[in-house]
């Protein structure tokens, strides 16, 4: 998983958050800089207090950590949490009644919670916190505590803001989802040694039920047997992790070279996927999954429920460092070729030749790239022939002299790279190989497309993808980067051109992982749905600081979903009523729309 810039305290990505800020957005920080709730401080007395606090944040999870385990024991505070509570710690509680409320939309019931309006101590309390939730719940599924705020109200007496959220069955089967915000007030005994909870003030609760989930697990069900299911599900690269954290070494069943330019545990360059795809042209749905290490595999549909690997047997068995792989017909001779990107390797066109899979590097007039994320196809120049977009990932910041590598980048390639990396912004705008555009000449030929019309980037994209949003007939153009502004691009009679500032002026400024689109609101017109990042602790950091740059804010609160408007995209998301409430997704690798109920 990426490391974003709020993303872990100990890694010091906190102080170049705050060096970003002072230095761009605050020009006289020990004058401008305003910390909320912390007024008069300076920004290095700012900085300290705001580590200060998340030091304590740290040195709770335990027993956050503890209070998860004694809500899964339907007891709080319970053998798990009793030495976390003072005696007489202050509780407001729930109430849960009987009735319930239909949604006019989704086959599920809503449960009326009520907070108690009244305080009691916790010993005067026999059966403890939330009692009344105890008594709905068979067992928990899923419990979770993640602290949205913290705040220090003297040295011996700190606050937090926690999030509850928890997936339970009750006694009849029903599947109940429970949400709610609770402020704990904690203050650290005499000897310093340990905090207790003074207050418990459970401030919302809400409950959905449903009597069953929209779906479930039947991969043992389709495939032949245990083994066949084992290797689906097996990760060799997280058997590697396993190696490399416990053991301190592993062995690698690839070439050597490879560790030059990637570290042995690192997947941030590298992805695994699916594609699906009538591979036989039978009418059912077969696909296709692509590894990070070990052999790719196919799994063709039997048409009764099940499904078979049959990679070997058409040439798609292919080796590792695969991160993405587009099924077309890219030849109009009816039937499915592909793209596979790779990574540490050339990407691959493989032609279908009477069911079987050959590579047709002839067929392109340059090499495909490495470092490929992502592929899509349209009819750009809407001459009948589909045209290919490929997506490029390679941070700079991960073995960064590697990327110069002549393996990876031409010399003409290199000296742009060095051009562009003297212009980057260490979070904001940070360079990567350049993304490709191929123009379909017919009978499977493919030409590159120089620059394509700014397309190329030169950015850390992670997905691009195409949708005619102004019904024009042709598909535009949208690109999701990392460390960089996501993009969109016009097309003008298959002339690719940046509209993303007419469009969306600057909403498009998160680390973008994905793009999606669909017209989620029924009026024709295609609607995108970026994915980012949510952190609590990024946002927890960056409430904590006034007058930073808009760009420190939008980089930590979650996905973005834009309604398409004769005015252009406007951000519809958020937690406010009549929002999307489509944001706090945490760290999202893309999203996509379709009818499922």
């Amino acid at each position: 998983m990426a490391v974003k810039f709020l993303g872990c305290l100990t890694m010091g990505i906190v102080p170049l958050l705050f060096t970003i800020s002072c230095s761009e957005s605050v020009k006289s920080s020990e004058s401008d800089a305003k910390v909320s709730g912390l007024e008069g401080l300076t920004a290095d007395q700012a900085y300290r207090e705001m580590v200060s606090t998340e030091e304590i944040i740290r040195e709770l999870t335990p027993s956050i950590i503890r209070l998860r385990r004694a809500v899964s024991d339907l007891a709080l505070p319970g053998h798990e949490a009793v030495h976390l509570f003072a005696p007489a710690a202050q509780v407001v509680d729930i109430d849960i009644t009987a009735s319930h409320r239909s949604d006019p939309d989704l086959p599920i019931q809503h449960r009326d919670v009520t907070i108690k309006q009244t305080a009691f101590a916790l010993n005067e309390l026999k059966r403890g916190i939330w009692a009344a939730l105890w008594d709905q719940v068979e067992y928990f599924e899923d419990v979770r505590f993640g602290v949205i705020r913290g705040r220090k109200l003297s040295p011996a007496v700190f606050e937090t803001k926690l999030k509850f959220s928890g997936r339970s069955r009750s006694s009849g089967r029903q599947i109940n989802a429970w949400s709610g915000y609770v402020i704990a007030s904690w203050q650290r005994d005499a000897n310093e040694s340990q905090w207790k909870i003074t207050r418990w003030e459970t401030v919302s609760m809400s409950c959905l039920e449903a009597s069953r989930t929209l779906f479930r697990d039947v991969l043992p069900e389709a495939l032949p047997g245990p083994s066949e299911v084992e290797r689906a599900r097996t990760s060799i690269h997280e058997g590697y992790l396993r190696d490399v954290f416990f053991t301190g070494a592993t062995t690698f069943a690839y070439p050597k070279d490879y560790w030059i330019y990637v570290l042995s545990w690192d997947s941030l360059d590298q992805h695994t996927s699916v594609s699906v795809v009538d591979i036989d042209q039978d009418g059912w749905d077969d696909f296709y999954v692509t590894a990070r290490w070990g052999r790719n595999q196919l799994w063709r549909n039997r048409r009764d429920g099940t499904f078979e690997d049959i990679a070997p047997r058409v040439g798609l068995d292919i080796d590792g460092v695969c991160n993405c792989a587009l099924f077309a017909d890219f030849d109009n001779d009816g039937d499915q070729d592909v793209f596979i990107g790779r990574s540490l390797e050339r990407s691959l066109y493989l032609i279908n030749r009477g069911g079987r899979f050959e590579n047709s590097p002839s067929l392109l007039d340059g090499p495909l790239p490495y470092w490929a994320s992502a592929l899509a196809a349209a009819d750009v120049d809407q001459d009948g022939l589909l045209d290919l977009y490929i997506s490029t990932y390679r941070l700079p910041i991960s073995k960064p002299t590697n990327i110069l590598a002549h393996k990876f980048l031409d010399e003409k390639q290199r000296r742009e790279f060095i051009r562009r990396r003297g212009e980057d912004h260490p979070v904001f705008r940070l360079s990567g190989p350049p993304n490709v555009l191929l123009l379909n000449q017919g009978n499977g030929r493919f030409n590159r497309e120089p620059q394509a019309g700014g397309a190329d980037l030169w950015l850390n994209s992670f997905q691009g993808t195409w949708s005619d949003y102004d019904n024009d007939g042709d598909p535009d153009l949208f690109v999701a980067n990392d460390y960089a502004p996501d993009h969109v691009f016009r097309n003008d009679s298959g002339h690719l051109v940046d509209a993303t500032a007419d469009l969306a002026g600057d909403e498009l400024q998160g680390f973008g992982m994905g793009v999606s689109l669909g017209d989620y609101d029924n009026d024709g017109l295609q609607d995108p749905y970026f994915t980012y990042m949510y952190s609590k602790a990024g946002t927890r950091i960056t409430e904590m600081f006034e007058g930073l740059e808009r760009r420190m804010y939008e980089g930590v609160t979650g996905n973005k979903l834009l309604r398409n408007t004769p005015e252009g995209f406007r951000n519809v998301s958020g937690d406010g009523p009549g929002q999307m409430q489509v944001m706090k997704a945490g760290w999202s690798w893309g999203g996509q729309f379709g009818d499922i109920d």
